[in-house]
């Protein structure tokens, strides 16, 4: 087991699957790589496994590939974070349940954008989220979400190292879709952050938000896009696949506390 710091190698061994690694891949653009620590198990002399911490959000998310003795080999020898936000591959949830408790797991999809099949939704009062709007996109995830609702993973940093569209009514936003990570250097994006307040729901604003950030992310050519969706949500699940996502894998999200 070693801590890997040759981007090149990480990247041909996630780019064997991009749209099961889209989260780590973007992670090695320049934005991301001072917060991510790679770590790596081999055999006979190639990476067979891989497990990554990204530290720029609080909690560390941690989210790993490969084989699973390799992953299983790498938590035994290293110093994890005792807090995180686990996107985890449910043959692995034996491993990651023997460190961590995992109250509140979710088990999602991961689509993946066809290009070939986009279909942007037709939009208007629609606006790109700048930096200055932060406190009216953080108004709106802190204060917007029912219980067990609350969106995770944000941080203000994403919004100029991303692409957030939303949806205002007067000079309150009311719903908006953004970017968990954002690379043109690794020619990917993962869509996140979807939400509307419960008020304005059944108007079709989550589809119109992700559907702008869908086409900004093929304007700008990047290759592979793609988001989480829990896999009990049938209609947001109905919106993706009409906007041409279509389902890939599935996976496990959620927090996690080393156990004692």
């Amino acid at each position: 087991m070693v801590k890997l710091s040759d981007r090149d190698a990480i990247r041909a061994f996630l780019a064997q699957d991009r749209a099961l690694t889209a989260y780590a891949l973007g992670d090695l653009d320049d934005a991301f790589w001072p917060q991510s620590t790679f770590y790596a198990a081999y055999h006979d002399g190639e990476i067979a496994s891989i497990v990554l911490v990204y530290e720029g959000l609080d909690p560390a998310v941690l989210t790993a590939f490969g084989d699973p003795e390799g992953v299983r080999a790498i938590f035994d020898a290293c110093a994890l974070p005792g807090e995180i936000y686990y996107l985890f591959l449910p043959e692995m949830e034996s491993i990651l349940a023997a460190r961590y408790d995992l109250p509140h797991m979710k088990r999602e999809w991961r689509m993946v954008l066809d290009p070939g099949t986009f279909a942007p939704a037709p939009h208007h009062d629609l606006r790109r989220i700048e930096p200055d709007d932060v406190r009216a996109l953080d108004d709106l995830y802190r204060h917007a979400a029912d219980p067990g609702e609350a969106v995770m993973a944000f941080s203000p940093w994403q919004i100029a190292h991303g692409c957030f569209y939303g949806v205002w009514e007067d000079d309150a936003l009311i719903a908006a879709a953004g970017t968990h990570v954002w690379s043109g250097a690794e020619s990917v994006a993962a869509i996140g952050n979807v939400f509307t307040m419960p008020e304005y729901r059944g108007r079709g604003l989550a589809s119109v938000c992700t559907s702008a950030v869908a086409q900004a992310a093929l304007d700008a050519g990047l290759e592979t896009v793609v988001l989480n969706v829990r896999t009990d949500n049938a209609p947001a699940i109905h919106v993706y696949e009409k906007l041409g996502f279509r389902l890939y894998r599935s996976f496990l999200e959620g927090p996690g506390l080393a156990r004692d």
